[in-house]
């Protein structure tokens, strides 16, 4: 398996720690993974930990992606999801991901580091800890 989900409830925060590549297959069923997680409700944020992962995902792709969150805006609500990447890459089309669903309810935001995250996300408690 090439990511991990948790759900802290304590918090309101999905994990997605992903340590592989990610296909659009995989992301596609990732999307409908968390939103069938015990506990999900509306308002829940979301840390994507991208820091291990590589990509074969192209653009077309991100606006399939885009597409598929527009129709799943509602059951998230009004929340923030943060994307930590490392590699360029992963960045740039996080980026994309970002500016194609900049009307939804669901905030996006990318992040080189778990610092900046912390700060934006505004958790009770270091977004580190969660991730491990």
């Amino acid at each position: 398996m090439s990511h991990t989900l948790k759900l802290n409830t304590e918090l309101g925060v999905i994990v997605l720690r992903v340590r592989q590549s990610l296909s659009f297959d995989e992301v596609r069923s990732i999307f409908a993974e968390m939103v069938r997680l015990p506990s999900f409700k509306e308002g829940l944020c979301l840390v994507a930990d991208l820091r291990g992962s590589g990509t074969s995902l192209t653009g077309d792709d991100m606006r399939a992606l885009a597409a598929l969150a527009r129709e799943k805006d509602a059951a998230w609500g009004d929340t923030k999801w943060a994307f930590v990447a490392s590699s360029d890459t992963m960045y740039g089309l996080s980026r994309m991901f970002m500016a194609l669903t900049d009307e939804l309810q669901v905030d996006t935001h990318v992040f080189r580091d778990i610092e900046a995250a912390n700060g934006w996300l505004g958790l009770a408690v270091d977004v580190e800890e969660i991730l491990m």
